[in-house]
């Protein structure tokens, strides 16, 4: 607790805080480009999804190592095609590919100790 008796909530004021959502976007951002380069015709979705969710937990497994700092996956890596607005992460029996033209819409979301960083990008195949 502070001097008035209040709890001080974490900032970017503090370099530990920064250093965490700084790990955070880097691995969201490393993460998007990789589900990116595998937007192409005849990828299924739910693969792509699941690829970007491994992607998080493998890259936030090799951050703080020792200690109990929670990290990984903030927001389910999704990928919305052409009329869905966003943020779609099919169910696992969902065997549905992009093709030529789709407008595809990916978003993610890494968190390190609860700082959060989300990544989305649009592209066309």
């Amino acid at each position: 607790m502070s001097e008035s008796g209040e709890d001080k909530s974490p900032d970017c004021s503090s370099p530990e805080v920064v250093t965490k959502y700084q790990l955070a976007a880097g691995i969201a951002n490393k993460v998007l480009q990789e589900v990116m380069c595998r937007c192409q015709a005849g990828a299924v979705l739910v693969e792509l999804c699941e690829f970007g969710d491994r992607l998080i937990e493998t890259e936030c497994s090799k951050l703080y190592k020792k200690g109990d700092i929670p990290k990984g996956i903030a927001f389910p890596t999704c990928v919305s095609v052409n009329e869905i607005a966003g943020h779609f992460s099919p169910l696992s029996e969902d065997r549905t590919v992009l093709a030529n033209g789709d407008l595809v819409k990916i978003d993610v979301g890494v968190h390190v100790h609860g700082f959060v960083s989300t990544a989305a990008h649009s592209i066309v195949i």
